[in-house]
């Protein structure tokens, strides 16, 4: 079984790139060749640099709070494997870990900022204990990719009972 969000996490990516290389065109547009040096109905280079950048600010700052990752899951031969890492202008430290799924010992579901934000913490048996590994943002996910990893980590947490 495999769960990736490719797609989303491209898409998000994107969308962060054109929204910075525009609010700097318009910037560089404004300020550079004196683009309203005289206001138009009211509005000046000022309230336009206020316009344009909380615009961005609602683009951008979901993606920011809301700490999107690529993930991917792969259940193959009897190995879990995870990747991860946080999405945006400056990528997170890129995150996998391996094992097979008789260490699995459990999971749990966290949700935070108003449920708008869900992570899925992993537990697996170790030789000294059990290892918890940090928490995996779902948040970039699909509902049916979602549905997909809980539904393989409840049925590994059945097969350890």
């Amino acid at each position: 079984m495999l769960v990736e969000n490719t797609n989303t996490a491209m898409s998000i990516w994107v969308k962060n790139l054109i929204s910075t290389i525009v609010l700097t065109v318009s910037l560089i547009l404004i300020y550079m060749v004196h683009l309203l040096k005289e206001p138009v109905l009211g509005v000046g280079q000022f309230e336009a640099t206020i316009f344009l950048c909380t615009l961005y600010l609602f683009l951008v700052l979901p993606t920011i709070v809301l700490k999107y990752q690529f993930v991917y899951f792969s259940l193959e031969e009897n190995k879990l494997s995870v990747k991860y890492y946080t999405i945006g202008f400056i990528p997170g430290a890129k995150k996998s870990f391996e094992f097979y799924a008789s260490e699995f010992y459990k999971y749990e579901l966290e949700r935070s900022l108003f449920n708008l934000r869900e992570s899925i913490i992993i537990f697996r048996k170790v030789k000294k204990g059990i290892a918890k590994y940090p928490p995996i943002s779902l948040t970039g996910l699909k509902e049916k990719q979602r549905n997909q990893i809980i539904t393989l980590f409840t049925s590994l947490s059945k097969a350890r009972k």
